[in-house]
């Protein structure tokens, strides 16, 4: 098996130093063998709650800190795959496929769903900042999720952020973090 690290670069600053934006990782499908580069995200880290789409895989993430939230329904547990509730307000991936909890990232090139226990050989080979003995949780629905890189175009992350189904809800979700959920409750208890 392929496990290599990839860095992605990018200017922080006018000065000669880089920061990693994210690091690409290597993993392989199970049904076609054909190598994938991925990114593994904590949900708790990015405060945000995720669900892939069900015909393409591609990745959503859903910030918890929109103000659009108010008027969703509450998440039973939030930092991980999105409930079922939510589905009815999120638009349609790009493919025409739907972001659906039970759904799993797919293969690139086969289009097949990757097994989350398959992925769990290479996430934990490649995953070096967790420490001797940690453990991948398994399966697409807890903390951790991949977004897996866009093939047409090496080194850009196939996700969508807050593809909320409306204009009004979008432009809700893209108010800034400093005027998220806690000013919405303070504006309408006034």
């Amino acid at each position: 098996m392929l496990c290599a690290t990839n860095l992605i670069l990018a200017p922080v600053s006018k000065s000669d130093y880089d920061i990693a934006m994210f690091t690409l990782l290597k993993g392989d499908c199970e049904h076609c063998g054909q190598v994938y580069r991925y990114s593994l995200l904590n949900a708790e880290f990015g405060d945000f709650s995720y669900a892939y789409c069900d015909a393409c895989g591609k990745l959503a993430t859903f910030n918890c800190a929109s103000s659009f939230l108010l008027s969703m329904p509450r998440l039973l547990t939030s930092h991980q795959v999105i409930d079922a509730a939510w589905e009815p307000y999120i638009r349609s991936c790009d493919c025409g496929g739907s972001f659906r909890r039970g759904a799993a990232p797919r293969c690139v090139a086969c289009a097949q769903p990757l097994s989350a226990e398959h992925a769990a050989a290479h996430i934990e080979h490649n995953f070096v900042s967790g420490g001797r003995g940690w453990r991948w949780q398994g399966n697409w629905s807890d903390v951790y999720c991949i977004d897996i890189e866009d093939p047409a175009h090496p080194g850009e992350l196939r996700h969508v952020t807050d593809p909320f189904l409306d204009r009004t809800a979008r432009a809700a979700a893209a108010e800034s973090p400093s005027r998220g959920w806690l000013s919405g409750i303070l504006r309408h208890n006034r």
